[in-house]
């Protein structure tokens, strides 16, 4: 069986900062990858890395030290808003982010853009901000500043079944694919072979997969034009 055009799934947690890294990056691609089709697919980062055996990077602090530097060089580099969150740590032990997602997910029902900006938002709030995302308070304000004017509505959908099930649908999908973190990228090409990548570092191995243009020329030139 073969699909029309090749797909990218691009599977992501608004609890993870190199989410936000590689949705940034894949935003700015898909407007120079010609005739490839993109689906943002919110699932449940907490519960893939128990189902992998994974640990949050702040179990080794070694590691975790390290992450707060790659952020900032990522930060630089890609000119975002992403700044170290010192809460961090005690939000992930006391929250999850999966009522978040699940407003994700009923915003993805209306309108995909609609759930992209929201989700960014997010992001903005976590690790540009230092402003939380799991509770009431926090997604009226979250809704508000990008427009949503049904707030309570969106809010109680959110706690329909069928959204709880779409979210496991989506995490128990990456986890038979051996998904260990986020973000989790499945890559569909036209021969419908699906390929899995991880990271937010590897577009350039997927637009030599697809044949598409390479994101790190793009870059260069950009950096050129500065000088």
């Amino acid at each position: 069986m073969t699909t029309n055009l090749p797909r990218i799934d691009y599977y992501f947690d608004v609890i993870s900062p190199y989410s936000y890294i590689g949705f940034e990056t894949l935003q700015q691609l898909q407007h120079q990858w010609n005739g490839v089709e993109i689906r943002y697919i919110p699932f449940a980062l907490a519960n893939v890395m128990k189902e992998s055996g994974n640990k949050p990077p702040g179990a080794l602090s070694v590691r975790w030290d390290m992450m707060m530097i790659d952020l900032k060089r990522s930060a630089k580099f890609l000119d975002i808003p992403l700044t170290p969150n010192p809460f961090f740590m005690k939000w992930i032990r006391q929250y999850r982010s999966t009522d978040a997602m699940k407003i994700l997910l009923v915003l993805e029902e209306r309108d995909p853009e609609l759930m992209e900006r929201t989700a960014r938002e997010m992001w903005h709030r976590v690790w540009s901000r230092s402003e939380k995302i799991f509770e009431y308070s926090d997604f009226v304000e979250i809704m508000n500043a990008v427009g949503i004017q049904d707030i309570e509505e969106v809010i109680e959908t959110s706690k329909e079944e069928k959204y709880q099930i779409a979210l496991e649908r989506n995490t128990e999908y990456c986890t038979r694919r051996n998904a260990y973190g986020a973000p989790w990228i499945n890559v569909t090409t036209t021969d419908g072979a699906e390929h899995s990548f991880f990271g937010s570092d590897r577009f350039h191995l997927i637009a030599d997969l697809l044949n598409q243009p390479q994101p790190l020329p793009q870059r260069l030139f950009q950096l050129e034009s500065r000088i």
